[in-house]
């Protein structure tokens, strides 16, 4: 206790338009540990299989042919690209929302660590979120075969794949950070976070694309950025950006940034308060 005191003094709650900043120098002056957290991740979901990372590319790859199955040979769907889109979906999807629920979750599931010793705790749900997103790096190279198989050109647009990646990534950890210290005190606030994030998988076109929602609600459709990340990821491997604007694009973009810098925001100014319930 004495050494948490000790602690606070030293580095005393930053204000609120220093609390990035704060944030920032905390884990760039802990770059070792951050990388030793997302190796610990790593070993810790692929420790005693065989194949190790390559499930990260075999899963999907697997899930992909089976989507096309069920969609191309047997209900005979003319479209061959829709396997590919629904895997795009449910890859970038499953990204966010685990990136969402394991940064809620990160001081509560690190509590052992943070009562033995101190080091900044915004290193927890940068981890979580490092880990899943080379995860997904590793499981999008799925769109590689299939891109060949179905002959499909590399455009200009593939930048959009990583601008989609990347936005909904730091989406997802602000989003988590802004709870992280509620989850704390209320620990109903996951179970509430997961059932939001099953309505959202439902509501964002994971199983559908925009070319399926009406000309009149597709904009309001749109003003979901996590719909506009998956359209853009789709755009980019199919080399078609007709369903989405430049205005909805940066839009999301925006709201992504802002959601990380509120997060981060909330984050650095509660955790101290928060652990104490730990």
């Amino acid at each position: 206790m004495e050494s948490e005191e000790r602690v606070i003094e030293i580095n005393p709650t930053p204000s609120i338009l220093a609390s990035p900043f704060r944030m920032y120098s905390n884990i760039s002056k802990n770059k070792g540990l951050l990388k030793n957290m997302i190796s610990r991740d790593f070993k810790v979901n692929y420790y005693g299989h065989v194949l190790g990372y390559f499930w990260s590319l075999l899963e999907p790859l697997a899930l992909t042919a089976i989507f096309f199955v069920v969609f191309v040979i047997l209900r005979g769907d003319s479209d061959t690209l829709l396997p590919l889109k629904i895997m795009i979906g449910i890859l970038i999807f499953s990204a966010f929302s685990r990136t969402v629920s394991g940064c809620t979750s990160s001081l509560v599931a690190n509590s052992s660590l943070i009562q033995q010793v101190y080091f900044p705790r915004e290193i927890f749900p940068t981890a979580i979120t490092g880990f899943r997103f080379i995860t997904l790096c590793l499981s999008i190279l799925i769109v590689i075969p299939y891109m060949i198989f179905e002959d499909l050109p590399l455009t200009k647009h593939m930048i959009l794949l990583p601008i989609s990646m990347i936005s909904i990534m730091i989406m997802g950890q602000g989003l988590g950070m802004m709870f992280a210290s509620l989850q704390v005190r209320i620990r109903d606030v996951k179970q509430v976070i997961d059932l939001i994030l099953r309505a959202a998988f439902f509501l964002s076109g994971v199983f559908f694309g925009a070319e399926h929602i009406p000309p009149e609600h597709l904009d309001t459709f749109l003003l979901n950025p996590i719909a506009v990340f998956l359209e853009m990821g789709r755009a980019a491997v199919l080399g078609d950006t007709s369903l989405i604007t430049d205005i909805q694009v940066v839009r999301s973009i925006a709201f992504s940034i802002f959601c990380f810098i509120l997060g981060s925001i909330i984050f650095v100014r509660s955790e101290r308060k928060a652990v104490k319930f730990l």
